[in-house]
């Protein structure tokens, strides 16, 4: 548990060719033990199978924070909750001109100018993902407005890159963090 942020870590790696953006999707569940899945099945515990995750972002959503993230670190899934206030106030920085903006240095050029819009969407790039996961991790519908408020600026910025730059509008294309996008999120995860 952290001032900003509760982690949740679970021994082991995801199966099976799951992913940790996958697991923001509809996925297929494959047990490693079927039998005790089967057993916590008819117990009630499990409702339905792969499900477990979109109901927990579906929690959050309902609750008005933002939906966690998962990711595999050092050979254990974890999974981070961020409270809505906290979110808020950490990523969004109000100054006393109460801005929308938060800024950083950047070691070779003008300030970077981060959006609370952007800055909640670089959290959701620590790993490879595609357009439609970023949308649905951010609650996201309108496609014109997200390309506009969110990816556009990220991308223009150097805070995230398409891994396949050179077909933009690619069906397989998917985005990352930068260096100078990994440098902002460790910057804001220390309190800098």
């Amino acid at each position: 548990m952290y001032d900003d942020r509760l982690e949740i870590s679970n021994p082991g790696t995801l199966h099976f060719g799951l992913t940790p953006e996958r697991l923001t999707q509809a996925h297929e569940s494959r047990p490693w033990n079927p039998l005790i899945a089967q057993v916590l099945y008819r117990a009630g515990i499990i409702e339905r199978w792969g499900t477990g995750t979109l109901n927990i972002m579906d929690w959050c959503r309902e609750n008005h924070a933002p939906v966690p993230l998962w990711e595999e670190r050092a050979g254990s899934i974890v999974i981070t909750f961020r409270p809505a206030m906290a979110f808020e106030t950490d990523l969004g920085r109000q100054t006393s001109q109460d801005t929308d903006q938060d800024t950083i240095q950047d070691t070779d050029q003008d300030p970077i100018h981060v959006s609370t819009e952007i800055a909640r969407m670089l959290f959701f790039c620590t790993a490879l993902i595609s357009r439609k996961a970023l949308m649905d991790l951010l609650g996201l519908r309108n496609l014109p407005n997200f390309r506009l408020v969110y990816l556009q600026p990220a991308i223009a910025t150097g805070l995230i890159e398409r891994t396949l730059p050179e077909k933009p509008q690619s069906r397989h294309q998917q985005y990352r963090l930068t260096d100078k996008g990994q440098r902002w999120l460790r910057e804001r995860s220390a309190g800098t």
